[in-house]
């Protein structure tokens, strides 16, 4: 379980046992505390009296150890908001006194590395969450997202970034991880090598990335993220926090300047050599085959082999279902867990009978598209978010459930509680980001509205922003799209395309 990095962490640890010790007995400010425990991968929640704990989980891979581990951890600390992220990762929210670093400890143990999961570090590194399973996806990089987690993980101990650095991996079309509009992005091709894209990102000033390299063999995935790394150290702005991400770089400096001092680092970093890398690939059970079907069982690339799929409301799974799952796999031979970047939870390697069985345990969580909505967590809890989205998204589903909305004419809509983008809303065919408004001359709650986002490779497309909406009729916005759809008999897809701008003329009769 250990990747060479854990011991030299474990060694780190003291400078976050004194930031938490300070903190939880009111010797320091949330402020003070958040400029180390970032760095560890937590952060003082909203109130200023409680603290969270983000798990990385590389690619959202979590195999049966680290379930136990966070089952056992999250049981023995009466955790009771646990939420899967759009970066993969696990966090566990409303820790206090040394519950965090009981749990950060613990976790080296099992292969969860908690540092650099947030502050100004490279951030875990995601990967289409079925990789290697997904029917019809060119080929399996999460070998090369694990390398790359390794590589990012032991050069952020020797390195001091501007800000923070996403690297992401994808094995489809899908782009699920948003590869061609993140810090770097590594797209599968079908003839078994990577496109690589750079400095797009999502957040204030959103940037779609741009073509830094063709054709590119994997095994000099490490080569690529070495760059990336140096590029950002050299071009990036260590003074302005505002401006301190790799889009800004490409801005200042024109895509094809950009472009040319990227391909400069890369051809150093190459005529250097020593990182070539030829991981082995994930193995995956052979098993009966059995044909089953379900709701939520969907067949693996793999002959006889199946995954479930269970997505909790808002990102927000319960501690039970984690210990159910946890409990119905435990003998089943290589079956593990993946976490995708809209909050779903997977279960995989599953023969037909085992399939049947995790569908059955997991019964319940979003019955729906547009009840599997992506939400930040909102700032309920976020010490920097605007608004409670998470909140906003269980309102939303209860009035559109009152309305007797039909299952299928909503999308899946993202939500930000600011404009951080957490829940990636630029992209979401509806996208809700936290602020305010004036009406009638008083600030009101409120969020912008965008529509018609897309994160498809080959159609990426940022949504329009149509106005912005009183947080008090978000709820009456959503059940009028549901009925305008509802009363055309053709469903959401359908409908949105019936007409060009129908979906926004909706919207506009809300803005303000």
């Amino acid at each position: 379980m250990n990747d060479g990095n854990d011991d030299v962490f474990r060694d780190r640890l003291g400078a976050f046992r004194e930031a938490e010790e300070r903190f939880f007995s009111g010797g320091s400010t949330p402020k003070e505390y958040n400029s180390v425990a970032g760095g560890f991968g937590s952060y003082s929640q909203r109130g200023g009296e409680r603290g969270m704990i983000r798990l990385r989980l590389c690619g959202g891979r979590l195999d049966k150890d680290k379930l136990d581990f966070i089952v056992a951890a999250a049981t023995r600390h009466s955790v009771d908001r646990i939420h899967t992220t759009t970066c993969e990762c696990i966090q566990l929210h409303n820790l206090v006194g040394d519950q965090i670093m009981d749990i950060m400890e613990g976790a080296l143990d099992h292969g969860i590395n908690t540092q650099g999961a947030g502050g100004d570090h490279p951030r875990n590194v995601s990967a289409t969450s079925l990789s290697g399973v997904e029917p019809g996806e060119f080929f399996d990089v999460y070998p090369y997202a694990k390398e790359a987690e390794g590589y990012l993980l032991r050069r952020m101990l020797e390195t001091r970034l501007p800000r923070k650095l996403k690297v992401t991996f994808s094995s489809s079309t899908s782009n699920e991880t948003h590869a061609t509009f993140r810090d770097l992005g590594f797209v599968a091709r079908p003839d078994g090598l990577f496109d690589v894209w750079s400095a797009g990102g999502l957040g204030n000033n959103p940037r779609m990335g741009c073509l830094v390299s063709e054709a590119v063999d994997p095994g000099d995935t490490l080569y690529h993220v070495a760059a990336m790394v140096d590029v950002f150290t050299e071009h990036g702005d260590y003074d302005d926090r505002t401006r301190a991400r790799t889009r800004y770089i490409k801005d200042a400096m024109g895509e094809g300047a950009y472009r040319d001092a990227y391909l400069d680092k890369l051809g150093a970093r190459m005529a250097s050599g020593g990182m070539g890398i030829r991981p082995d690939p994930i193995p995956v059970p052979v098993k009966e085959p059995v044909r089953v079907t379900g709701d939520r069982i969907h067949p693996q690339r793999q002959e006889g082999l199946y995954y479930v799929t269970y997505r909790p409301v808002g990102g927000d799974v319960e501690l039970r279902m984690l210990s159910t799952i946890a409990d119905t796999i435990r003998d089943m031979e290589g079956v593990e867990l993946r976490v995708s970047p809209d909050s779903a939870i997977h279960v995989v390697n599953l023969s037909g009978p085992e399939a049947l069985r995790v569908s059955e345990v997991t019964a319940g969580g979003a019955s729906n598209r547009f009840e599997s909505s992506v939400s930040c967590i909102g700032g309920s809890i976020c010490s920097l978010g605007v608004r409670d989205s998470n909140g906003l998204l269980r309102r939303m589903i209860s009035a559109v459930r009152e309305a007797g909305i039909g299952d299928d004419s909503l999308p899946r809509f993202r939500i930000s509680g600011c404009p951080s983008s957490c829940g990636a809303h630029q992209v979401g065919v509806v996208g809700l980001q936290g602020g305010s408004a004036t009406v009638d001359g008083v600030p009101v709650p409120a969020y912008r509205v965008f529509v018609n986002g897309c994160g498809l490779q080959g159609r990426e497309r940022f949504g329009d922003l149509v106005g912005t909406v009183p947080e008090g009729r978000v709820p009456e916005m959503v059940v009028a799209i549901g009925r305008a759809v509802d009363s055309s008999g053709m469903g959401f897809d359908g409908w949105l395309v019936s007409r060009e701008g129908i979906l926004a003329d909706v919207v506009s009769a809300f803005t303000v």
